[in-house]
């Protein structure tokens, strides 16, 4: 992790950076029951210590309530859910809503996911403003295998549909998703409030990360973290969530001193 350390010092050493986290599998532990997650005590403790000196958000596939609601973040935290398409900084409604075609196309991906879902132990849809998703993760293999394939091979190549697959999901958006364009908002308008943003920090887990990581610019001063295994454009990597909440805690230390 050295390297990590000396990219750390960096990063803590210029004027304004934005910390922003995946939340699933970052702060929190990956549960079956998504509704279940909670950050670790001491992810919480590294977020109300870091918001005293640094921007920081929460940068989510899931709907802003829900990510509110699982989260309790410090009210500094702004909150990016919905892949990119929503923000807690955008007022009541959240981001962008959908066109007249835009909401017809969602109510079909709906309708289609809960006919794949029905019937199927441990399968179940999600609505969000933007999206239907498919979550399998307390489905049987061959059913979660079964069920994704159908998914991908039909709703998701329907025009006018943008797919995102990651960790025992399948998410069918009726408008563009990416977790990459939600963070360049974010610093854009924080920049546009005040003092520039030199440099992001971005930690994900999920291959739907990937797409921030790829938004990013490490030779800029922008540090990515990959959360445990797989192919990853990051920069760096850590096991999983105690070394995210020991990372938080060691820059914390850094921005304070």
């Amino acid at each position: 992790m050295s390297g990590l350390e000396e990219a750390l010092g960096r990063f803590a050493a210029l004027d304004r950076v934005l910390v922003a986290l995946d939340f699933d599998g970052v702060l929190s532990p990956i549960v079956d029951e998504p509704s279940a997650a909670r950050p670790r005590p001491e992810a919480a403790a590294a977020l109300e210590r870091l918001v005293a000196t640094t921007d920081v958000a929460l940068v989510s596939g899931r709907d802003l309530d829900d990510l509110r609601a699982c989260a309790s973040p410090p009210a500094a935290v702004v909150l990016v859910g919905g892949h990119g398409t929503q923000s807690s900084l955008e007022g009541a409604a959240g981001g962008q809503s959908l066109s007249e075609g835009e909401s017809a196309l969602l109510a079909r991906l709906g309708a289609e996911l809960d006919r794949l879902a029905d019937g199927v132990d441990g399968v179940h849809v999600e609505r969000k403003p933007m999206s239907a998703v498919l979550h399998t993760r307390r489905a049987a293999r061959p059913d979660a295998e079964r069920v994704t394939a159908a998914a991908l091979a039909g709703p998701a190549t329907w025009d006018g549909v943008h797919a995102l697959r990651g960790k025992e999901v399948v998410e069918l958006g009726a408008v563009e998703l990416g977790k990459g364009a939600g963070l360049l908002r974010l610093r854009d308008r924080l920049s546009a409030d005040g003092p520039a943003v030199d440099a992001v920090l971005f930690a994900g887990d999920d291959v739907t990360d990937e797409n921030a990581f790829a938004a990013l610019d490490p030779a800029a001063g922008d540090l990515t973290v990959k959360v445990g295994d797989g192919e990853t454009a990051a920069a760096f990597r850590v096991d999983g969530p105690p070394d995210v909440a020991a990372l938080l805690h060691r820059l914390a230390d850094l921005r304070s001193s």
